[in-house]
């Protein structure tokens, strides 16, 4: 079936896309922080870091979770892998969720000129979420959306649009 179109007014592609470079923008904001630390920890990225991971990130895995997995589970063919790879990425989204809730008291102690209990395990730390933030960000890029756009209806697509945007409408 082929499908890919989009909603005149708003491209929740689009929408994606640019909440993906806004993550990668993340990413290189917990870098910097990993290089400054133990003794030039840039305070303003720690509060921009801990905002980003408190509520952008986890509005955008609703997003993804409520509009596009669904939608695209139901149209997926065979050979697709769409429920292996949803949930793969599904399991990924609880996993960093639960990582950023870490983080994002440390950093907003950093934030509030705090020294790291321990430097080197922080520097680890974040390390290990960005490195493993990046390669998530540019499989969904490479793989989830091109397959989603060659799947979904101009029907599901506008259905997709306005589940993102309810969920936009929430705080989180």
């Amino acid at each position: 079936m082929q499908a890919s179109a989009t909603f005149p007014q708003e491209d929740p592609f689009a929408l994606l896309l640019e909440d993906h470079a806004k993550q990668w923008e993340l990413c290189g904001w917990l870098e910097k922080i990993a290089d400054g630390l133990p003794n030039d920890v840039p305070r303003d990225l720690c509060a921009l870091a801990a905002h980003s991971l408190r509520t952008d990130m986890p509005r955008h895995h609703r997003e993804e979770e409520e509009g596009l997995f669904p939608l695209l589970i139901a149209r997926a063919e065979d050979g697709d892998l769409a429920d292996e790879i949803i949930a793969k990425l599904s399991e990924e989204h609880a996993s960093d969720e639960g990582f950023a809730e870490e983080l994002v008291d440390i950093l907003e102690g950093l934030e509030r000129g705090e020294p790291a209990d321990n430097p080197d395990m922080l520097g680890y730390m974040l390390r290990g979420f960005f490195e493993n933030y990046r390669r998530h960000i540019h499989w969904e890029n490479t793989v989830l959306i091109p397959l989603a756009r060659r799947r979904l209806t101009a029907a599901d697509v506008r259905e997709m649009l306005e589940r993102m945007l309810r969920l936009r409408a929430t705080v989180f």
